[in-house]
């Protein structure tokens, strides 16, 4: 941030103590980028694509996200609030503002936060609030601008990598066939605070069957070619 900028907002850098009100001097006069964004849904779909998907699953203890990444969460009291309103009403947040005030170094301290903080990050994309820690995510999101700190840091993430083929796959034979996709763990490796798993997408046919991705390729084009062969003699 430049030096114009700072002389514009003085009270960033003489903070002694924390308080709520400088929050809300960022909410209501300096209307951050973030603040008027409404907090998005995770998705139900996104679970299910989870469950049967994934070929990459990564869980931190400790990690560190960009605050300013965080757009959504799980729980569906708070999906469609803005942060500003979330911050002015959200229904747990005047005791969390209380707490905020009593201990601001819980937000700033790089050790693993309890309680808990956690967060689901999908290909790399947003983060969304998982089990733990919506009001608090609020609070740093306006505090960090204020402090001009961009990293949140102990707390806890699950990371997915999408098998998109498998997907794309599955949506092609859905048409065609009653089948079940399958998730088969490959790999696991595994420190304290970190580990990380490895699948493959396979699918259960009606018979009982299960075929990995390269049969179920072929099963498809088997039935297009059946399909074309009818087409042509009719």
């Amino acid at each position: 941030m430049d030096s114009e900028g700072l002389q514009q907002r003085p009270f960033f850098t003489c903070l002694k103590k924390a308080d709520r009100k400088d929050l809300f001097k960022v909410s209501q006069f300096h209307k951050p980028f973030f603040c008027l964004e409404k907090i998005q849904a995770f998705k139900q779909e996104w679970k299910h694509i989870i469950d049967s998907f994934i070929e990459e699953y990564t869980w931190e203890y400790n990690a560190s996200i960009n605050i300013f990444r965080v757009s959504g969460t799980c729980h569906p009291d708070y999906q469609g609030m803005t942060w500003n309103e979330f911050l002015e009403k959200g229904k747990r947040m005047q005791i969390n503002l209380m707490l905020f005030e009593e201990n601001p170094g819980y937000y700033l301290d790089t050790e693993h936060k309890e309680p808990t903080m956690s967060y689901i990050q999908i290909d790399g994309g947003n983060y969304f609030v998982d089990a733990d820690g919506n009001h608090r995510t609020c609070i740093a999101k306006f505090y960090f601008f204020l402090k001009e700190r961009v990293y949140l840091h102990g707390v806890e993430l699950k990371h997915y990598r999408i098998n998109h083929s498998a997907l794309e796959l599955y949506t092609r034979l859905k048409t065609k066939y009653h089948i079940t996709p399958i998730l088969k763990k490959l790999s696991r490796e595994d420190t304290p605070g970190w580990m990380q798993e490895h699948y493959q997408t396979e699918f259960k046919l009606d018979n009982g069957d299960v075929i990995d991705m390269a049969r179920a390729e072929k099963l498809l084009k088997s039935k297009n070619i059946i399909k074309k062969f009818w087409t042509f003699i009719v």
